[in-house]
């Protein structure tokens, strides 16, 4: 997880890729902006024979005013996703409650509600670019460029949005996390008409000749994110949704390290291809703040070693050997990062998949509890399943250092030295290793042929650990093999890879419980998507160079 990174089954491309194969159009059909972009905007979605509708209210904050977190009152820009028609009433009630944000309440054919804050540094930056005639110039945008960021994209059943399971399965937006992709991506795309919008009043003020984004450039902007340590509770509470994320790379992953491959296989001029354009995406991302993961300087040795491996290979006259796999073993013993981006390169061979990985995420009920299983059955699940949680000491106070909770202000999830807590407060059941490791201290102690029923009866403090054994059984990946209250545990490591999972990149942490990323740079434009040029084709995006 320490290395991951965005696959071509990450969801945004996923996303994107069915939006370009069906054709869905978008179009803008309100940009009611001031000379500040102050406003509103409405764009209509054509999806499948489905209108949705993304309707944005626009406004600019002093920079003082601006914050990523969850307990901001205020933001430049508040969005929903919504189905059906848009109504003069309807809007009128989004109007006031969007930008309310958790304080408000919207209709059921409201999908997605979403926030996001202006960059002060590169959006007055590119706007001053355009109203005077020129594009921005890559060095200033640095290594992580967006207009904009969101800080949450709420959906399924949150303040009265539609539910997930309220779609019908033929709909283009049945497929967890499409609504909120979608949200994303046409954020993005409001972004670039916003940014437009101000360089052209601007430019009308000062009699100069205002030029529009060029569409390179348009695509390697990205929407910048934030994200923080309510991420890391949620795969622990949905392990059929961690079991699929996992499988989501190691099938394909699997497929293509067990290859044989020839010296002159085409894959493998892919791959080499591949590993120059990641060197050069390092390249680019020098000076980004990166630690605790290695900076991008330390990466690029590696990577290159990788390639000369491989070129030294696609030289020889050697028979087919699976080439991949002796490659992927070698990163892994460089660095987490080097295997993960040696895994994504591997991953973009199988567009075969692509299919099977959307069925893949449509997650299945997890396996009732069953409180008449003998206790001898649980107990062989826990060795089996969960025998590395015997090595954990607990007796040792910094192994459970850590407590989790909801805070009162906002109900985010958050975590705080144990010794701090209170009696009475509420302890989330993320300490997964901590409570299996005492159920299967009681379980030694019990008759085999009692049942859990009656188990839990005489300890009913072992229920969550119970029913969590059960739960995983079925699910290969489907639990996070690390002490989440372990003083060294490191909470960046998980939220990397749910966001890489996501299909964002540029990880800049900014603490050990949070960090910035940047999703949907390099990704194709609504104008694109419309015309179905997707090339697919945007790992490792780069900046655009000598656009005039």
């Amino acid at each position: 997880m320490n290395g991951a990174w965005a696959t071509r089954h990450s969801f945004a491309r996923s996303f994107l890729r069915r939006a370009a194969a069906k054709r869905w159009s978008v179009d803008r059909v309100r940009l009611d902006l001031d000379t500040g972009a102050r406003g509103t905007a409405i764009y209509t979605v054509h999806a499948e024979g489905r209108r949705l509708t993304f309707i944005a209210f626009c406004q600019t904050l002093a920079e003082s005013e601006r914050t990523d977190r969850v307990i901001a009152e205020a933001w430049d820009v508040t969005a929903a996703l919504i189905e059906g028609q848009l109504t003069p009433e309807r809007e009128e009630n989004l109007r006031r409650n969007v930008p309310l944000q958790e304080r408000g309440r919207v209709d059921a054919d409201t999908l997605v509600l979403t926030r996001a804050n202006r960059s002060e540094r590169f959006f007055d930056y590119v706007s001053q670019c355009l109203a005077s005639g020129a594009q921005p110039e890559a060095e200033r945008l640095g290594p992580s460029p967006y207009l904009i960021r969101s800080t949450a994209f709420y959906g399924n059943g949150k303040f009265g949005l539609k539910e997930f399971a309220g779609l019908a399965a033929d709909h283009p937006l049945a497929v967890p996390y499409r609504s909120q992709m979608l949200t994303a991506w046409l954020l993005r795309e409001l972004s670039i008409d916003m940014v437009e919008h101000v360089a052209r009043a601007t430019a009308t003020r000062t009699g100069t000749t205002a030029v529009p984004l060029d569409p390179r450039w348009s695509r390697y902007l990205g929407l910048g994110n934030a994200t923080g340590l309510g991420m890391v509770p949620f795969v622990v509470n949905h392990p059929a949704y961690l079991d699929a994320w996992c499988r989501l790379r190691e099938i394909p992953l699997a497929t293509g390290l067990g290859r044989d491959y020839a010296p002159d296989d085409p894959d493998l001029g892919h791959v080499a291809a591949l590993l120059e354009r990641a060197d050069h995406y390092l390249e680019e991302k020098q000076g980004l703040q990166t630690a605790p993961f290695l900076p991008p300087e330390q990466i690029r040795p590696q990577l290159r070693q990788l390639a000369d491996e491989l070129h030294a290979y696609r030289d020889s006259a050697s028979v087919p050997t699976p080439v991949l796999a002796v490659l992927h073993d070698r990163a892994a013993g460089l660095s987490p990062e080097a295997r993960g981006i040696f895994a994504s390169i591997v991953i973009e061979l199988r567009t075969d998949f692509d299919e099977e990985a959307e069925h893949l995420l449509r997650v299945e009920a997890g396996t009732p509890f069953d409180p008449a299983m003998p206790c001898s059955d649980l107990l062989r699940a826990v060795k089996a399943r969960y025998g590395w949680t015997g090595s954990l000491d607990f007796t040792d106070p910094d192994r459970t250092r850590y407590f989790w909770f909801s805070s009162a202000a906002n109900e985010e999830p958050r975590r705080a030295h144990r010794e701090t807590r209170l009696q009475g407060d509420a302890e989330h059941c993320t300490d997964v290793a901590r409570r299996v490791n005492a159920l299967a201290v009681d379980l030694e102690r019990v008759a085999g042929e009692r049942t859990v029923a009656e188990f839990l009866l005489a300890h009913p403090e072992h229920r969550f650990a119970a029913v969590r054994v059960q739960q995983t059984r079925d699910y290969r990946y489907g639990e996070l093999q690390d002490n989440l209250v372990d003083g060294r545990f490191l909470p960046l490591s998980t939220q990397r890879f749910q966001l890489a999972t996501y299909g964002m990149n540029n990880f800049s942490p900014k603490s050990t419980d949070w960090l910035r990323v940047t999703l949907f740079s390099g990704a194709p434009l609504a104008a694109d998507v419309h015309d179905g040029v997707d090339e697919d084709d945007w790992l490792f995006p780069l900046a655009p160079r000598e656009v005039k």
